[in-house]
């Protein structure tokens, strides 16, 4: 599932739109809405440095015997501050890690255990209209996804993704959009809408398409945070007989964390949640070959967290 490892470029893409739409054009120095104390803007994994390690117990096998364990650790980097193309049109440069091992407990599935691996490189473009409450979006990623044990062509898929967003007010602030993924590979097309609303100073919820985030900012070294988020993910690999095929895992994760300063603007968080939604499939590209695919019942899960809020 493609949104697993591109919220946080979407989110980051909104954002900073918004940015932009309350006071103008993104500089240089306005790289995170977030300073030494809290603020409205600043949202979970909105930063330029993130590293979370996820653990989602087994999810039993709903047509057979067995469960499957997923561990996945993931990194988010913005590359630079944000680079002014023009006066009204902004660059953000990101890269993404993402490391998932998949774990089967007396299942009888076409896989078996395997580690997979996904780097991409994404460039977020936001196009401010002076004088106007609209803004645009843009983003664009290259991704390498796979076991790497073969890599080939089809290892690497392109992904790309355009919106439009109005400032309502300048506590609320809603869009709309869609993401072509896997350019390349097997093409999905998902549109979706955004709103972003910060009903008083200390509380904050936003919708990014599947994406559902609330927050509350306790004091200037704790807040908690609540949401909803794809899981899984797609990856790329060859069977036996030396077939490309791909293994898609989808999964809703349903989280509680809360999130402490340790120093300047360096923060951990930990928290508790489900996951939910959860399918496991395996299928040839280009729609060749056979598919098998099994759903999942719901496991708990457990994530903590080390982020940078910025550079």
């Amino acid at each position: 599932m493609i949104f697993k490892s591109s919220y946080p470029a979407i989110c980051a893409a909104f954002s900073f739109s918004i940015i932009a739409a309350n006071g103008g054009a993104l500089a240089a120095d306005d790289f995170t809405a977030q300073q030494d104390t809290p603020s409205p803007m600043a949202i979970p994994n909105f930063d330029a440095l993130r590293f979370t390690a996820t653990q989602t117990g087994g999810m039993d096998f709903e047509n057979g015997p067995g469960d499957l364990s997923v561990t996945n650790f993931n990194l988010n980097a913005f590359l630079s501050r944000p680079i002014s193309l023009t006066s009204s049109l902004t660059m953000i440069p990101m890269f993404s890690y993402s490391y998932t091992k998949l774990d089967f407990d007396k299942a009888v599935f076409p896989v078996g255990d395997e580690d997979f691996h996904s780097a991409a490189l994404q460039a977020i473009f936001i196009q401010d209209i002076a004088n106007s409450p609209w803004f645009g979006i843009g983003w664009t990623r290259a991704e390498l996804a796979t076991d790497y044990q073969a890599i080939g062509t089809e290892d690497v898929t392109f992904d790309v993704a355009l919106g439009v967003g109005y400032k309502v007010s300048d506590t609320f602030t809603v869009g709309a959009g869609f993401v072509v993924t896997n350019l390349g590979g097997d093409v999905e097309f998902f549109p979706g809408v955004n709103f972003f609303w910060t009903p008083c100073e200390d509380f904050t919820m936003a919708l990014y398409g599947p994406n559902f985030l609330a927050r509350y900012n306790m004091n200037d070294n704790w807040f908690i945070s609540g949401d909803i988020q794809p899981g899984g993910g797609t990856w790329n690999i060859n069977d036996a007989q030396g077939n490309s095929r791909s293994v898609v895992l989808d999964s809703y994760w349903a989280s509680v964390s809360t999130h402490h300063r340790i120093c300047g603007e360096l923060w951990f968080s930990a928290g508790i949640g489900y996951a939910f939604g959860n399918e496991i499939e395996i299928h040839g590209n280009h729609g060749t070959g056979p598919s098998t695919s099994s759903e999942l019942e719901g496991a708990p899960l457990a994530q903590i967290g080390l982020s940078l809020h910025d550079w």
